[in-house]
């Protein structure tokens, strides 16, 4: 299998764990390093305690009041945070949400179900600074 994601950091914000273990497992497997939260107070100090981050992927649909959208905008205010590749992963309808998700601040979008084939490579992309706006 190739190494798409070699040594790459990951930081995930997906609060189904479920999905969390999903995409684990399949990142590893290319390579990346993977670090994970299901948002909560402690997840900006796990941001900056994990860096450097390679790539965030970020659900959208969070528990408590806050959206992923509303998380980015915040991490995008912050220096050390503004460069790095921001991707929404998520089950939210792509007509909507994609050009919300453009608006505040995502290199990306990739609707759930996840394609196993696909993602790795489409991670790739978004490290290799080029924007995936992907809906199945």
């Amino acid at each position: 299998m190739e190494n798409l994601l070699a040594g790459k950091r990951i930081f995930i914000v997906e609060d189904k764990l479920a999905n969390r273990m999903i995409f684990k497992t399949l990142l590893e497997r290319h390579g990346a390093v993977v670090i994970f939260d299901n948002w909560g107070n402690e997840t900006s100090e796990k941001l900056n305690a994990a860096q450097p981050i390679d790539l965030i992927i970020m659900d959208l649909m969070l528990p408590g009041r806050l959206t992923g959208y509303e998380v980015v905008a915040d991490l995008r205010k912050r220096s050390v945070m503004g460069t790095i590749p921001i991707v929404a992963v998520s089950a939210a309808d792509p007509s909507e949400a994609i050009p919300k998700a453009r608006e505040h601040g995502f290199d990306g979008f990739i609707s759930k179900p996840i394609d196993f084939v696909l993602f790795p490579q489409q991670l790739r992309q978004l490290l290799d600074k080029q924007q995936v706006w992907h809906s199945a």
